[in-house]
């Protein structure tokens, strides 16, 4: 075998053993992208699946808070304070905002006997102590043109307060002559034609 066979030889040999090396690599390569593409898949699977375990576990809280809430309701009332609206924000944590309106205004002294009256009832002594407070911050303040509409309680741990401020409600009244009689005038009218009229 002259030295052009020898050399013709390795490098035939040579070309063998790149092409097994490459088609090695690309086994492997295939084989790890397949492990990773499989590992992603599990991992998020299981991001969704704990996502939704959350979200169901937010729910829950979510809908024991408002039940607690909604048993404080006929306490805050008595203090003075008409529920207005809910807002719900389903996120981490969850948070529920409650917008009241005052009905009526109580004393310290008053305020002091539904608190001791609830003292086992955190929830409805928390939020009777914030509208409350409030309230006389509201009463407290003024801006030109606008009126006090509503305090908002974002319910947590510590209770957060917004005190809302805006134009004051537009009453309708109707002009004298154009309102409907009231009944007494209506009768004040007939009087006079059944005295005219005895039967």
């Amino acid at each position: 075998m002259g030295i052009f066979d020898k050399a013709k030889d390795a490098t035939n040999s040579a070309t063998a053993k790149a092409a097994e090396v490459k088609r090695d690599v690309a086994a492997k390569a295939g084989e790890i992208k397949d492990q990773a593409s499989a590992k992603a898949t599990a991992l998020k699977e299981s991001a969704a699946a704990k996502g939704n375990d959350l979200m169901e576990a937010t729910v829950s809280k979510v809908k024991d808070t408002l039940n607690d809430f909604n048993a404080t309701l006929p306490i805050v009332r008595t203090a003075g304070y008409k529920l207005d609206g809910v807002s719900v924000q389903l996120g981490l944590p969850p948070k529920i905002f409650a917008t009241f309106e005052t009905t009526h205004h109580l004393g310290d002294a008053a305020v002091q006997e539904i608190l001791d009256a609830h003292a086992d009832n955190r929830l409805a002594v928390a939020l009777v102590k914030s509208l409350s407070h409030a309230q006389r911050l509201q009463g407290g303040i003024k801006f030109a043109g606008l009126a006090a509409r509503g305090i908002t309680i974002e319910l947590g741990l510590i209770p957060t307060l917004t005190i809302k401020f805006g134009a004051p409600p537009v009453l309708n009244i109707a002009p004298a002559a154009q309102a409907p009689n009231p009944p007494e005038r209506e009768v004040e009218a007939l009087l006079p034609k059944a005295m005219e009229n005895p039967s």
